[in-house]
């Protein structure tokens, strides 16, 4: 094989490369969800999945009309796990999440209701 020929494999492989990442990212805009949690930060994502996993059929056609939004150009900043909590119970999705208390003690990582169990 002349160095001419790897040359040009070489040029074909990172085409190929190219066509397949622009091809992904083609199928994550066209999934509602993922275009979704791809706007989500600080726990966002815990708060989308709790939601889909509590309120299915609501949180669905939520995600789609975001998505939609999204595309659009309506909505431009990313979304805080707050904000997506606060806008979900305010359209009438009451999501709840599950709440960890912990408490350091002694260098020693302790759940409050451990706490609670110690001083019984």
């Amino acid at each position: 094989m002349s160095s001419g020929d790897e040359i040009e494999e070489m040029l074909l492989k990172r085409k190929l490369l190219e066509l397949m990442k622009k091809q992904q990212q083609k199928k994550d805009e066209d999934d509602p969800v993922k275009l979704v949690k791809s706007y989500l930060y600080d726990r966002g994502d815990e708060v989308l999945d709790a939601a889909l996993s509590q309120f299915p059929k609501e949180t669905n056609l939520f995600v789609k009309k975001l998505a939609e939004l999204i595309k659009k150009g309506v909505i431009r900043e990313k979304i805080s796990g707050s904000e997506l909590l606060y806008i979900l119970r305010n359209i009438g999705i009451p999501v709840s999440l599950e709440t960890k208390i912990t408490i350091l003690k002694d260098g020693i990582s302790l759940s409050l209701s451990d706490m609670l169990k110690e001083k019984d």
